[in-house]
């Protein structure tokens, strides 16, 4: 018996009897029990059980006074009060919960030893108290992981919402002349935080709150000078359709603190602060994005790339826009690659400045939910450095890197289009003669082989390396007349697949809508990207800018767009059900869609016989 404990179990124990889940225990067991335990006292903050402690000890504790957190990565946070017993899944087996228990507060605990418990588990009371407290447990639990997926979902679903639903609806424009006292006190009258310098239609700039304090009132500027001294010129402005994700995506990248929604006639209608986008969000994309950032080890990032899925899964499953997913899993997957090649670089002695590359559906920021990597690696060696050593060396780094995409979801390519293949793993100078062997090859299949490397953009490294060569190719393009007839050969040699009385043609009852979908657009795109001089990379953005070029209707590049988004859609759809049916991953039954996605397939496939009706009139075969 434990002679110290006698005094405050006499005073305590009619309270502990009396509650939960004490009550059903007979009151003679129950201070024979905490009469072979003691009384702690634990600071606010200090960690009493971890996740380990259980396999080397068996130590549990009551609650006596104050309040305890049970922390835990799937179920987040639970509070205990007097009267709780913890760790209560390790009574029976000494099993670890995986649960971390803090001191919430200052608290009194009664710390029982592992020994003096084993006696009762012959006893009923005790075991139905056991099983209470279990049961009660799993309850809390399951509460838990369902509101912890209730969050996910709301937030997941907030990043498909417009953004002008979340931002301010009502623009307040001032003149550059007006002076800073004046514009404050309209913003403080207004309840407003920020204004536009300028008119809806022509915006100079933007002022905010920070702004007066930090640029005018730090500064000392005079508060009767003109607004203009302090405000953000030129402020980015974007469609006013743009959903939250869109313009989250677009502040995160290029760090804007406010976007303007302009509408189609050109007028400012709304702003979108990162304040609002952070309240509708919660754990939106800089919950997927930091973690990824800010990763220590391959292993980490391999979980982290798993949970992305998961996360791109969710997001276009509630039906976010296909040019958002994608851009999203480009984001996603960039950051994932630069990730890796940080931790893996730093292993290695500096090299040469490099750049890492990404070709094909990476390139252009097409990659869904079943792809492989296309990658390559540029590489600017000093004045008579030994290239062969170099290469070799970059091969070494392109190989963890490649077998660390892998590990994260990237598939190797099967074509062996990745920069661990010496062949892509070049000097620029030497990525550059490629390039022109390329362009003055003479047959069809030779370039063929070939398009794949001209859809490429940067991911980590010296960018200005993959400007140089784009330059080089667009040059080497330019006025080839012999090589875009050849590339449009290539396009040409596949159809849509449209038959007669509005029937599909298919193979076995199925269209490979990569082959005879998507690459309709993708093919066209490019060739005109090449002639007209185009650098964009990306599908859509080529379809609108070689639009223009080439004197196509506005109606006409809106449509190519949406014919092409369509396909790409189900293409995503496809993929993503081959995931749990293990079938062909672009492979669609086109009859299994309803009457009205039939309808618009078919539109989408006379969109692009459009295009391809345009190719052959100036490219005559």
């Amino acid at each position: 018996m434990n002679s110290n404990i006698d005094p405050i179990l006499a005073s305590e124990l009619d309270t502990l009897v009396s509650a939960a889940p004490f009550c059903r225990m007979e009151r003679t067991r129950l201070a024979a029990l905490l009469a072979n335990s003691a009384i702690v006292f634990e600071r606010q903050g200090k960690r009493i059980f971890a996740p380990g402690i259980a396999l080397r000890e068996r130590s549990f504790w009551i609650v006596r006074q104050g309040c305890v957190t049970q922390s835990s990565g799937s179920i987040g946070q639970t509070m205990l009060t007097p009267g709780s017993i913890f760790p209560v899944e390790s009574i029976l087996d000494g099993s670890d919960s995986g649960s971390t228990y803090i001191a919430e507060e200052d608290c009194y605990l009664w710390r029982i030893e592992g020994l003096a418990i084993d006696g009762w588990l012959d006893e009923p009371p005790f075991i139905r108290w056991l099983a209470e407290a279990l049961l009660a447990q799993q309850q809390t639990m399951q509460r838990s992981m369902i509101e912890l997926a209730q969050s996910r979902h709301l937030a997941d679903q907030a990043l498909a919402l417009p953004a002008h639903s979340i931002g301010a609806k009502h623009v307040i424009c001032v003149p550059a002349s007006e002076s800073i006292h004046e514009v404050a006190a309209l913003m403080g009258s207004k309840g407003v935080g920020s204004v536009l310098v300028g008119t809806q239609k022509a915006v100079e700039g933007i002022v905010t709150a920070s702004d007066l304090v930090r640029r005018g009132i730090a500064r000392r500027i005079p508060d009767t000078a003109a607004i203009s001294e302090i405000m953000t010129s030129n402020p980015r402005d974007v469609d006013d359709t743009i959903s939250v994700f869109g313009a989250a995506l677009e502040m995160a990248q290029n760090k804007y603190r406010h976007l303007l929604l302009k509408n189609s006639e050109g007028l400012i209608v709304g702003i979108v602060s990162e304040r609002d986008l952070f309240r509708a969000q919660q754990q939106g994309i800089a919950h997927v994005f930091k973690p990824i950032d800010e990763a220590g080890s391959v292993d980490e990032l391999v979980e982290l790339a798993s949970a992305a899925r998961e996360f791109g899964v969710r997001v276009f499953s509630q039906g976010m826009d296909v040019s958002q997913f994608l851009r999203l899993t480009s984001s996603i997957n960039d950051r994932i690659a630069k990730r890796l090649l940080e931790l893996l670089a730093s292993r290695h002695a500096p090299l040469a400045p490099f750049c890492w590359l990404a070709f094909g559906s990476e390139g252009r920021e097409e990659q869904g939910f079943v792809t492989d990597q296309d990658n390559g690696l540029v590489f600017l060696p000093a004045d008579g450095a030994d290239v062969a050593v170099l290469r070799e060396r970059f091969i070494q780094l392109a190989t963890e890197v490649n077998d660390a995409l892998h590990r994260c979801g990237f598939e190797l390519c099967k074509g062996n289009i990745m920069a661990s293949n010496p062949e892509l793993c070049l000097t620029l100078a030497e990525w550059k003669a490629r390039f022109s062997s390329w362009i003055r090859a003479t047959t069809p299949t030779a370039i063929l082989n070939s398009t794949i490397f001209f859809d490429f953009r940067p991911v980590f490294g010296e960018v200005q390396f993959a400007e140089e060569m784009r330059d080089h190719l667009m040059a080497e393009v330019k006025g080839n007349s012999i090589f875009l007839h050849l590339l449009a050969i290539n396009a040409l040699q596949v159809s849509p697949p449209l038959g007669r009385l509005s029937r599909f043609v298919t193979d076995n009852g199925k269209i490979d809508v990569k082959t005879r979908g998507t690459r309709l657009f993708v093919d066209i795109a490019r060739i005109y990207a090449l002639h007209s001089g185009v650098k964009a990379v990306n599908t859509e953005q080529r379809l609108a800018l070689v639009g223009q070029r080439i004197k196509r209707s506005v109606s006409a590049i809106q449509g190519d767009i949406a014919a092409f988004r369509h396909v790409q859609t189900l293409r995503l759809q496809r993929q993503l059900a081959s995931l749990g049916d293990g079938k062909e991953a672009n492979s669609l039954d086109p009859y299994a869609l309803d009457e009205l996605q039939q309808r618009i397939l078919r539109e989408s496939f006379r969109q692009a016989s459009s295009l391809q009706d345009r190719l052959k009139l100036d490219y005559k075969r």
